[in-house]
């Protein structure tokens, strides 16, 4: 196993737990995802990079690919919903309640893995296609 692969195990796992600390802090705060927003926030930013890992152990530089997509993806969802657009999973709308600082430092924190995963994602990508995998045969 690679040690870009460690990485990538290790930042897309904690990018799961603080997911579901992030989502534990939604829930007591009373901001639910429904419809298109529920099933990206299930598909890409949960369940995908988890898959990824699965992929990660059959073709390293597929599951690298589609990681820095996912991660990507993930980033500008995060970045729009928490920081941009105004409305009730904006940090700068939720007033001061008990889980606000919780959800306001997991979405901080989310959006620093997710940049973290595209980044190591991208290296891993790029160090794998250059890198042949099996030896070229000579001809002659």
């Amino acid at each position: 196993m690679e040690r870009f692969d460690r990485y990538l195990i290790g930042l897309v796992l904690v990018h799961f737990i603080v997911n579901l600390v992030h989502a534990t802090a939604h829930f007591a705060l009373g901001i639910l995802p429904a419809g298109l927003d529920l099933v990206f926030i299930v598909g890409v930013i949960l369940i995908g990079p988890l898959v990824a890992l699965v992929i990660l152990l059959f073709n390293p530089p597929l599951a690298a690919g589609l990681l820095a997509v996912l991660m990507g993806a993930s980033f500008v969802y995060g970045v729009v919903s928490h920081f941009l657009v105004p409305g009730p999973d904006n940090v700068a709308f939720i007033g001061s309640q008990t889980w606000t600082a919780l959800f306001v430092g997991t979405a901080f924190l989310l959006g620093v893995l997710e940049l973290g995963v595209l980044l190591v994602a991208v290296i891993a990508f790029w160090a794998a296609a250059r890198t042949p995998s099996e030896p070229v045969a000579r001809v002659g």
